[in-house]
């Protein structure tokens, strides 16, 4: 019966001060947001262009590595169908070959 009744006590107590914060009653530590600043539309365009500047000065400047920055593409070297067709074969005998020198559910040693 104590248990029943410490649970329900801990329960009623739970709901009570979840609705309590939800009044949304602050205290002293609670401010309001200074208004804001009204600035004219030759001001804002005036910001807008200064840090679009900065942002494109940023983004020549960017370090490779950095973050944000991107790598040049690798250079698209075709090669032709011949030599493809090669190493296809290649890859196919390599792996028919590990398919049969290795033991079933074992792991081999790394290719070199």
């Amino acid at each position: 019966m104590k248990h029943a009744a410490l649970t329900i006590g801990f329960v009623a107590a739970q709901l009570l001060a979840v609705n309590a914060f939800a009044q949304g009653e602050g205290g002293p530590a609670v401010r309001t947001p200074p208004p804001a600043k009204s600035v004219s539309p030759a001001e804002k365009a005036a910001g807008k262009a200064e840090r679009k500047a900065e942002g494109s000065a940023a983004a020549r400047t960017n370090a490779p590595g950095e973050v944000g920055a991107v790598k040049p593409a690798p250079p698209a070297a075709k090669a032709p169908p011949e030599e493809k067709a090669a190493a296809r074969a290649k890859r196919k005998a390599e792996g028919a070959e590990a398919v049969k020198t290795q033991p079933g559910g074992e792991v081999g040693p790394t290719k070199q």
